[in-house]
Order: structure tokens, then C-alpha cells, then sequence
């Protein structure tokens, strides 16, 4: 491919080739002369004219209603890793940078390709968290929108892994893909080589943080958000991009309508686990495993389906620093025993009078005692599930707890 050297002095020039423009910046020594390749001729006269040549691509795509991100990958053999670097820019111009590395053994022989593989995923699920309709990507590498577009066909497992996790966005993100030449001058490009490298030889890594899901189809939206309301009625809501957001303090969800699919975003808190509840309830048809893998982004190798407390388990160690939102699960699986053991399928609450007392059932039933226990627990926690802070050892103990007075219920059936 033909470069073009530009040369900005008191005499601007354009060469096609460097041999002539050595020429030039010899015979016009000592004239401050400055000079650079690229490999477009709109990028050395906007050198020339001294335009911000990226800077009005940026702003072209932005104007279109993209957000636009850049990625490249990097690999060094005697570390034994490879990383990715990302510049993502939403639709209102800010920037966010991120990067991070990996050293899965079988994407390892793909060298930089595995870094640039994750360079994309991190971008696209950047949009996809924002509830970004139309993403641009910025990449240097072809088979990224080969694959991604079907045109190339998979074998090798990055591309295997590449088209698995870009399926996830499909239908909720609208993706552009637009190859440039690495190592150019772009700035962004610089940025983004620069970002993969440290990660790579520094271990400076900027995670993306943030956990979604998609539901096939749009018009379970509405419906989501009034079961989401419904269990969350203290979360305030507000109106994005076409969707709704819940916040509750500092926890937030998301939900956006998008082309074929609803995507259901947040920080992983409360208010994502009462997402995930209210869907397991009413759009279990795919089965809970499979929903559980999609949710927390995981793998189950088993076929039964998992029980409330296997998921609370599950969550409570992707948890990090609040464990009180596992616990939902499990509390659900004590409302659901009361219900089975009422023999109830809606609202448990107007079986049960609030007392000096505590909790009592007000029908005759010979488990009264047990299910008023039940019931006495189950409030306790579910009515202050929003501000509730617990450790990790706290939570284990009532998710213990709560599988104690199931068994207890079930026991006097």
C-alpha cells in the first residue's frame, strides 16, 4: 500500500514516495522543516492545513448517533501473555479507556490476535452496558468483522470464543466495524497501542466493570419494568436512550428495548438481582441454567436445574464488597415453600397479621407455627433487602438459614 509524506514548512509538499521527499528535506535543511507519513491523502493535508484529521472522523461518527471505540491487541512471547487496549467515546464525546491482559493456552499461538479479540468484546459490551444502539470500532485487524459477520468461517478457538461472545450483543448492539492500518500516526491508534503495552509489561489494567443479559424480543419490556417496580417499589426510575433506569443509591439497573432483543444492565447490586429474579419467574422458558450463565456470565456443566440456594452460592462469590444481594434467591425460595405449603400462587402477605406477637397466620393450618416462622424470617430480610450490608459470612448464615426452614416446611407436607 502507497504511503504519502507530507512535509509542513515554508513550502508544504506531498510526496508519494520517501526517496523524493528525503531529497526535499535535504535540499531545505535548517528550515524547521516537520514531515510524516500517512496513508491516506485526506490525513497529510489535514497535516498540512493543521486540522485534527481523528478528531473530525470522531465527530462525523458522533453526529451519525455512534458511540465509537478503538482497540488493539499486543503480545510479547517472553511474557507469555497478550493484551488488549481500548479508547471507547460515547455519543456526548467523553472518553473512557480500558485494558487488560490474558494468557489463555490455546489463544496464546494466535499471538496479538487474542488481545485484539478481547480488545472488541470489551467494546462492545462497553455500548452494550451504556444502552448504545450503533457502535463503530476502530481495529487494525480483518478477521475481526470477518468473523464477526459470518464471511469467515471458525475452527481455531480464539475465533470459536470471538464469535460465541459477540452473539451475546447481537440484536441489542448494531456494530460497524472500520479496519485501519496499525502503527499510522493515529492518534488514536497511538492511544490504544500505548494502553495494550503497559497492560502487557506494566500490569496497569483498566477493567470494564458492569454485568447484563439479553432477552429475546421487545415486547417483554414493559412488562419488566412493572415486575421490576414491583419488587423494587422504593427505586426511583428515569427515563435514557429509549429505556428505563432504576436507581437506589448508588446501585442502578438498566433496562433498553433495542432491535430484536431487551438488554437488562447494571452494576451486579440489588437492583440487578431483582432483575434476575423477576425473569426467572416469568421468562424461564430458555431454562434457569441457561439464564444463570447468561446473567453472571458463567459456565454450568450440569443439566438439572439449579435451586434458589445453588444461585445464591453462585452470586455470592461473584461478589465483592456488599453479599447482602445473594441472598435473594434464597428468600425466594422460602416465599415459594409458603405459597406451595398455602397451596397459594399470588400474594402471601393478607394470609399473615402483624402483632406484638409477631407474624400470625390468620387461617387455621396444621404447620401454623412453622409457617409463621417462615414468614417472620422471610420479612425480616425481604422487606429491608435494599439497605441491607452484609458480610460474606453473614450472608452464608442466612442462606443457611433459609435452606433450614425450607427443609422444615417440606418436612410437614
Amino acid at each position: 500500500m502507497s504511503k504519502f509524506y507530507a512535509v509542513k514548512g515554508e513550502e508544504n509538499k506531498i510526496f508519494t514516495e520517501w526517496s523524493d521527499c528525503q531529497v526535499f528535506l535535504s535540499q531545505t535543511k535548517g528550515r524547521g522543516n516537520k514531515y510524516k507519513s500517512f496513508h491516506t491523502l485526506e490525513e497529510a493535508e489535514a497535516f498540512l492545513e493543521g486540522r485534527d484529521y481523528y478528531a473530525e472522523i470522531l465527530a462525523s461518527d458522533i453526529s451519525q448517533g455512534y458511540a465509537v471505540a478503538f482497540t488493539d491487541g499486543s503480545y510479547e512471547e517472553s511474557v507469555g501473555k497478550y493484551s488488549y487496549g481500548v479508547v471507547a467515546v460515547s455519543p456526548d464525546g467523553k472518553e473512557r479507556e480500558f485494558s487488560g491482559r490474558g494468557e489463555v493456552a490455546s489463544f496464546l499461538p494466535t499471538r496479538n490476535i487474542a488481545g485484539e479479540v478481547d480488545g472488541v468484546l470489551t467494546a462492545v459490551k462497553w455500548a452494550f452496558l451504556n444502552g448504545y444502539e450503533k457502535l463503530k470500532i476502530y481495529h487494525d485487524y480483518e478477521g475481526l468483522s470477518a468473523w464477526a459477520n459470518g464471511s469467515w468461517g471458525t475452527g481455531s478457538p480464539i475465533s470459536v470464543y470471538y464469535v460465541k461472545e459477540f452473539a451475546k450483543y447481537k440484536g441489542v448492539v448494531d456494530v460497524t466495524f472500520e479496519k485501519v492500518k496499525g502503527h499510522s500516526n493515529h492518534k488514536y491508534n497511538e492511544m490504544v497501542d500505548k494502553l495494550a503495552k503497559e497492560a502487557l509489561f506494566e500490569g496497569k489494567v483498566v477493567p470494564l466493570d458492569g454485568v447484563g443479559f439479553k432477552v429475546s424480543g421487545t415486547s417483554v419490556y414493559s412488562d419488566l419494568i412493572t415486575w421490576i417496580n414491583q419488587k423494587a417499589p422504593r427505586a426511583k426510575t428515569s427515563q435514557r436512550l429509549g429505556g428505563s433506569v432504576f436507581t437506589c443509591g448508588e446501585d442502578k439497573l438498566a433496562v433498553y428495548p433495542r432491535f430484536t432483543a431487551t438488554s437488562v444492565v447494571g452494576n451486579g447490586g440489588f437492583l440487578y438481582c431483582i432483575a434476575l429474579s423477576v425473569v426467572f419467574a416469568n421468562l424461564s422458558q430458555m431454562g434457569k441454567n441457561r439464564l444463570i450463565e447468561r446473567c453472571l456470565d458463567l459456565q454450568i456443566e450440569r443439566k438439572e436445574p439449579l435451586n434458589g440456594f445453588e444461585i445464591s452460592k453462585i452470586v455470592l462469590n461473584k461478589s465483592r464488597v456488599n453479599f447482602a444481594p445473594a441472598i435473594l434467591f434464597a428468600l425466594e425460595e422460602i416465599e415459594n415453600s409458603i405459597k406451595k405449603t398455602l397451596n397459594e400462587s399470588g400474594k402471601i402477605s393478607p394470609y399473615f397479621k402483624k402483632t406484638d406477637l409477631g407474624f400470625l397466620l390468620n387461617i387455621n393450618h396444621a404447620n401454623k407455627e412453622n409457617i409463621q416462622k417462615a414468614y417472620a424470617f422471610f420479612y425480616e430480610y425481604r422487606l429491608n433487602y435494599l439497605n441491607l450490608s452484609l458480610s460474606l459470612e453473614q450472608a452464608e448464615q442466612v442462606i443457611e438459614q433459609s435452606k433450614k426452614i425450607v427443609n422444615t416446611l417440606k418436612t410437614e407436607e
